[in-house]
């Protein structure tokens, strides 16, 4: 008999966004990944089904169990067959998955996932998924991908297959006796406690400028107020603009990551917080969401599922700072907060709510941020093609993602924002304005925060 399990704080943030909307496609992850070699699709749903055992991820599934959603795992489950697709333009294809993107994966009713095989339009041959987020996150796709790519291809050359992937069942169990940990649980309470108050309150400051704000503080009929109602569960139709690195500066980016040990979500989000803090009358006080992969561990990254949850990255950056030290805070933040990842992003949040005296909706990041480091150096014998899609809903302002495209040498940027609030024009110039700070950072480190800022005057 299968074994329930209670969701874990990952699980439990993104079931969270379903009750900031009425639409319910936002809890899932609609991607293709394909690449530049003959497939033998009979070979790959073999391997699909090998895969399914290997990374129990997939053989995941919801109840309702009272009030509260448990999990379980099957102990077998086989596809018969996948539907295999043929595309003969880039717009054919692209709709075809968008219109599937925007389709909810009905996770309460045991589709945790659909999946389709295609040729597509520029001959290469790859898998499509739309995903439950509640069952992977965009990393644990990721592992899927590629460990299926090992499988499909230890199958067509008749050698052993890759070493088994690890349980998310582990993990699972992991993660509730990490939560259980009461002592543990203080310590990270004690410090976010300290980390919201250090700084004071928060300012929200939108892509979109200060408008905004400003016509909530008419509203409200409060001239101080700093935080926005920035989620509606009815305006929140999104669209997606994806932009591109030129491969040059691409180069430069992940070079001086690692030549300085950077995590380049930390050299990002110092540049697009560069941009919104001169949008929004220089404001030191950087507040964004970062999600945070939580794989830390080797076993992790060879473990499929949700791990995933946000967090709160809160800078505060004079103007006679350099590039360089404002990198070094933000690595500052980052370790700190990493240090306290088994704290819920659910109780964090609360606390500031607490804090702050936030409602529900209320909310002082108007940016989330995520990184996807796809190991490029594992997938030197072809060439292949990565691509998230459009849900058609969000909940949050604006969703950032960045990852390196090894088919055109660049890094990709995948802007998913609410039409709303936020125009092309607005991500235009953020893109832009982010490009020119960090490069200017890497030209000159010694650059203060202050002449970036003037920078942008011109």
């Amino acid at each position: 008999m299968s074994k329930f399990y209670d969701l874990i704080p990952s699980q439990e943030t993104m079931y969270l966004m379903q009750k900031y909307t009425l639409h319910k496609q936002i809890v899932q992850i609609p991607s293709a990944f394909s690449v530049d070699m003959d497939v033998d699709f009979n070979t790959l749903l073999k391997a699909l089904n090998i895969e399914i055992e290997r990374n129990d991820s997939l053989r995941l599934r919801f109840k309702k169990n009272g009030k509260k959603i448990q999990q379980y795992f099957l102990d077998e489950y086989k596809l018969d067959s996948v539907k295999i697709l043929t595309f003969k333009t880039e717009t054919e294809q692209n709709e075809f998955f968008e219109k599937d993107a925007k389709k909810p994966v009905k996770f309460m009713k045991d589709e945790c996932y659909r999946f389709y095989f295609f040729n597509g339009y520029n001959g290469y041959k790859g898998i499509y998924s739309n995903v439950s987020h509640m069952a992977m996150d965009a990393m644990g796709i990721l592992v899927c991908y590629l460990d299926l790519l090992s499988v499909y291809k230890a199958l067509k050359d008749g050698t052993e297959l890759p070493a088994p992937l690890c349980k998310y069942e582990d993990y699972i169990i992991k993660e509730h006796e990490r939560c259980a940990n009461k002592e543990r649980f203080e310590k990270d309470r004690q410090f976010y406690d300290e980390y919201f108050r250090s700084a004071g309150e928060p300012s929200y400051c939108g892509v979109h400028g200060p408008e905004f704000l400003e016509k909530e503080r008419i509203k409200k009929k409060n001239p101080d107020l700093k935080v926005p109602s920035a989620y509606n569960p009815l305006l929140d139709k999104a669209d997606v603009l994806q932009k591109k690195v030129s491969p040059e500066l691409s180069r430069k980016i992940l070079e001086f990551c690692k030549a300085r040990s950077v995590a380049p979500e930390s050299l990002m989000l110092l540049g697009m917080r560069t941009h919104l803090s001169w949008l929004n009358g220089r404001d030191p006080y950087g507040f964004q969401m970062l999600m945070c992969s939580k794989r830390i561990r080797k076993t992790d990254m060879r473990t499929g599922g949700c791990m995933a949850q946000p967090i709160q990255v809160r800078t505060v950056l004079s103007e006679d700072m350099t590039f360089q030290e404002g990198l070094d805070e933000f690595l500052h933040v980052r370790t700190s907060l990493y240090k306290h990842l088994s704290y819920p992003y659910i109780a964090a949040r609360d606390q500031s709510r607490e804090i702050f005296g936030f409602s529900m909706i209320q909310g002082p990041a108007a940016l989330m941020f995520s990184w996807l480091p796809i190991p490029v150096t594992e997938l030197t014998e072809f060439k292949f093609d990565f691509k998230t899609y459009n849900l058609g809903r969000y909940f949050s302002p604006l969703y950032a993602i960045c990852y390196p495209d090894p088919r055109s040498e660049s890094l990709m940027l995948h802007y998913m924002y609410r039409v709303k609030l936020i125009t092309p024009e607005h991500l235009d110039a953020l893109h832009t304005n982010t490009l020119k700070i960090i490069e200017k950072g890497i030209e000159n480190p010694d650059i203060t925060i202050g002449e970036l800022l003037d920078s942008l005057n011109g």
